[in-house]
């Protein structure tokens, strides 16, 4: 987030779009931030659309995972935006507050074996842009290579969307908690 807190870029009113504009807001199913925020690129955003909906709709790795991912990388990456848009995706997939509360720290139990090696992924792949070879044997052993790719591209996916959203500023809509570690 801009060290002011402020919006960079505002988000596009309905009434200043075009009609690609308006199509591509449509077909993201939401005024939210981040697309009316995005559309003001539609080349860029139209075609972030499907990647954006294949990880989320039709993931192979499930639910609970995909969202322990996503949410980790949004907590790494400081994504105010993700972590409270994710976090009651991330409940209704199954996380709970114990997850929930795993995700915001540097430490990782070991409680949850599956947690860890995802929460490690995560964090391996925001810091150093690759999977340790320890990481690597873990997901291996539980994933075909077909998942760990999408791991790494959901992460990575992810990654690039904090940055973007972090640095245009795109604020949240009302309703959207800011996350305890935001305020701190």
């Amino acid at each position: 987030m801009p060290e002011t807190g402020q919006a960079r870029v505002a988000p596009l009113a309905p009434e200043e779009r075009d009609e690609r504009q308006a199509a591509l807001v449509k077909q993201a199913g939401a005024e939210l931030g981040v697309y009316t925020t995005l559309v003001r690129n539609p080349e860029v955003f139209g075609a972030l659309l499907p990647l954006s909906g294949r990880l989320l709709e039709q993931t192979t790795l499930g639910p609970s995972a995909r969202e322990l991912l996503i949410l980790r990388v949004a907590w790494r990456c400081r994504a105010v935006y993700v972590w409270s848009h994710h976090v009651d995706v991330g409940r209704s997939a199954g996380l709970t507050d114990d997850d929930l509360a795993a995700l915001a720290t540097d430490t990782v139990d070991g409680r949850d074996p599956l947690r860890e090696l995802l929460l490690r992924a995560a964090d391996e792949l925001v810091a150093d842009h690759r999977l340790s070879d320890r990481t690597w044997h873990g997901l291996a052993a539980r994933y075909p290579a077909d998942q760990i790719i999408e791991i790494c591209v959901l992460a990575g996916h992810y990654v690039m969307l904090a940055g973007t959203l972090n640095s245009l500023g795109v604020q949240n809509e009302d309703g959207f908690a800011t996350p305890e570690w935001a305020v701190r």
